[in-house]
Parts: C-alpha cells; sequence; structure tokens
C-alpha cells in the first residue's frame, strides 16, 4: 500500500472540485511552502511539502491523470507513470511567474520556480524538452443512457492550434527565420548558481528554445501556432460512465518544435426517465395492480435493448423489488453487466366505476367476515 497521502487531502480540496479550484489551491499552497520562503531551519521540511503538493497538482490537473487516481489511487499513478511523467505537460505557467516575480528572474523567465525540481529528475533541461510537445485540449460531449449501453460514435467540433500558414510554424515574419539565443547559444538552458536546487535554469531569453525570434509573423504573432476549428468523430464504447476521459492521440495543438498535444473527450451521460445508474446496475419502478399483486402473474419490464416477461409471485408487498441479473450496463471494457432492479408499486385507481366499487365492498365484507367477531383491521387502525 502507498504511503502516500490523498492527492485531495494535500491541496485541501473537494473530489468534485474543478480546475480552477485546484489551481487556487495550489497556488496558494506553492507560494506558502516554497523553500525560499521560510527559514534555513525549514528549508528541508517545506521542501519535501513543496515537491508533494507539485505533484498532487500535476496529477489532479491533468484529465487524464486524474481519472486514472480517482479509479486506481496512488497506484494507477505510480504503476503508469515515471516521476518526468508525472510533471510532464502540467501546466505550471502562471504560477512560475508569481514565483519568478518574488524570488528573481521576471515573468515568464525560469528561475525561482523552474530551478526547484532542476537538481532532481524533473529539471531545466526537461522543462525546455518539454517545450516541444503541444498542449493539450479538453473538451466535453454529452450522450444519453442507451449511446452508453450500446456504445457509440459521436461527431464533435473544438478549437486546436495548428502550424501558422503564413510562417509555417516558425513565428518569423515571411523572409526573415529565427536565429541562434546569443544567450544559451542553442542549449535551451543556461548554467548559474542559483538557490540550493539546482545550477541550471531556462533561458530567459527564448524560453528554453535555443532560438528568437527578431522579427514575428504578423498572423500568429510569433507563437507558431494560429486557431482552426477541428471537427472528428469519437467512438464512446459501451458502459462508459459520467466523467471518463477519452483520449485522441495527437489531437491538442500541434507544436512547431515537436509532436502535438492530445485531445481528452469528457463524456457526460444525461440522466434517463425510467431508469437509474448505480455504476453498473440499473434500476426501475413498475405499479402493478392489485389482483396481480394478490394472485400472482407476469408482467412486462422494460430494459434498454427490449422488453422482457417478469413473474409476480402471489402475495407481492409494496416495494418488494426484485433482480433481473445480467439486464443492466455493460462494464466499461469487459464482456459482462450489471442487474436491472425492479421495485414494484401497487396501482390504486383515482376513479372507479359503480360496477368496480360493488365488486370491491362486496369483497370488503367478505375480508371482514372472515375475522369471525373481531373488528376489522381498518376499523382498529382508526381506532
Amino acid at each position: 500500500m502507498s504511503s502516500k497521502r490523498d492527492y485531495y487531502e494535500v491541496l485541501g480540496i473537494e473530489k468534485n472540485s474543478d480546475i480552477a479550484a485546484i489551481k487556487s489551491a495550489y497556488r496558494h499552497l506553492a507560494l506558502k511552502y516554497h523553500p525560499d520562503r521560510v527559514p534555513d531551519e525549514k528549508k528541508k521540511e517545506a521542501e519535501e511539502k513543496f515537491k508533494e503538493i507539485s505533484e498532487a497538482y500535476a496529477v489532479l490537473s491533468d484529465p487524464q491523470k486524474r481519472a486514472n487516481y480517482d479509479k486506481f489511487g496512488h497506484a494507477g499513478i505510480d504503476q503508469q507513470y515515471s516521476y518526468e511523467d508525472i510533471f510532464r505537460q502540467a501546466d505550471f505557467s502562471d504560477f512560475s511567474d508569481i514565483l519568478n516575480n518574488i524570488f528573481g528572474g521576471g515573468p515568464g523567465r525560469g528561475g525561482g520556480f523552474s530551478s526547484f525540481f532542476s537538481g532532481g529528475r524533473f529539471g531545466a533541461r526537461e522543462s525546455a524538452h518539454r517545450q516541444t510537445t503541444g498542449r493539450d485540449v479538453e473538451i466535453r460531449v454529452s450522450i444519453t443512457l442507451e449511446d452508453a449501453y450500446g456504445g457509440c460514435e459521436k461527431e464533435v467540433t473544438y478549437t486546436r492550434g495548428v502550424k501558422c500558414s503564413s510562417c509555417d510554424g516558425s513565428g518569423a515574419k515571411a523572409g526573415t527565420k529565427p536565429v541562434r539565443c546569443p544567450l544559451c547559444k542553442g542549449r535551451g538552458v543556461i548554467t548559474e548558481g542559483s538557490f540550493i536546487f539546482s545550477v541550471e535554469r531556462i533561458c530567459p531569453e527564448c524560453g528554453g528554445r535555443g532560438t528568437v525570434i527578431k522579427y514575428k509573423c504578423g498572423v500568429c504573432a510569433g507563437h507558431g501556432l494560429e486557431k482552426k476549428n477541428e471537427k472528428i468523430k469519437v467512438k464512446i464504447p459501451r458502459g462508459v460512465i459520467s466523467g471518463t476521459s477519452l483520449r485522441v492521440r495527437n489531437k491538442g495543438y500541434e507544436s512547431p518544435e515537436g509532436i502535438p498535444g492530445n485531445l481528452y473527450v469528457v463524456v457526460q451521460v444525461e440522466p434517463h426517465s425510467a431508469f437509474e445508474r448505480i455504476e453498473n446496475d440499473l434500476s426501475t419502478h413498475i405499479d402493478i395492480p392489485y389482483p396481480v399483486a394478490v394472485l400472482g402473474g407476469k408482467i412486462s419490464v422494460p430494459t434498454l435493448e427490449k422488453d422482457i416477461q417478469m413473474k409476480i409471485p402471489p402475495s407481492c408487498k409494496d416495494g418488494q423489488v426484485f433482480r433481473l441479473k445480467g439486464y443492466g450496463m455493460p462494464r466499461l471494457n469487459a464482456s459482462y453487466s450489471g442487474d436491472l432492479f425492479v421495485k414494484i408499486g401497487i396501482f390504486i385507481p383515482s376513479k372507479i366505476s359503480s360496477k368496480e366499487k360493488a365488486f370491491l365492498e362486496e369483497y370488503l365484507k367478505q375480508f371482514s367476515a372472515s375475522f369471525g367477531e373481531k373488528k376489522p383491521f381498518y376499523k382498529k387502525i382508526f381506532e
């Protein structure tokens, strides 16, 4: 069993927190526990705390990693990702700027934040390399319970960054091209004495790219990317549950210097009018006539695939629940399904005919007579 603390507990947030709440919590804790903001005797403790909250943020801010963690706990992270993978593509940019303004380096210039990790396995060189991968995109798609039951294909439209058509991704004005960074000599990092954790940081001149642009492209403003609406079809697997994040590789933002990011499609299953879903099981409510409840019989029960016949035993009680094995939702990535639970209600009509009334009155007399001299049960209730 992992000795790590729960990531939500580390950040002090609820499990249903959105990305804004996750970022806000991390921003507060990153400033509070940065080792260079505490006395010397507390630096080691602050260093461990800072790494713990940064790891928690790197996992919970990534849709795929968060989905794995929510389902399998720390095992879903530790068994699938290396230490570098946990931090790869995590967006620390705005927190980096906050810390850099406090400790030196200026906005977006690496300095205090990125250098914290650079003495270990996630360093300035890794940060510079990470920028060659395009940014991920997350979108949401709603489907019906029937879609989730049988699986489906949905067409989605979203916006991504693609290589600029004017500069072909270079970011430079037509007729010019990027030149080697004069400060880092194309390495993307510079070596200097900075904090107790590292001696390397991302080059403040080129941002780790190794090149600089003297004359920026007028279309993409030097970013090398322009926004484009894209339409693709996404396959939704059978048994999918709300919150499932489906990854479509290389359909995120393109990168002028490397591979594209990924598209993450978060599925939301809409509520159903007849069925309630609890994990892989379904439940429904069916009213039956009083004679069927007393005498027993067969009733028609709807499922997501077809109507089936279910046997009602004699003397069925109001609220009694029957289980139909295998008629629930298919389990994601498995060959079996959950169950359907049918709760029975006794139907009482609001209006009856005179013939029905006479029949019930005669039945009531016979029912009361069966108790001999005893008072009818309904009188006992009101007395």
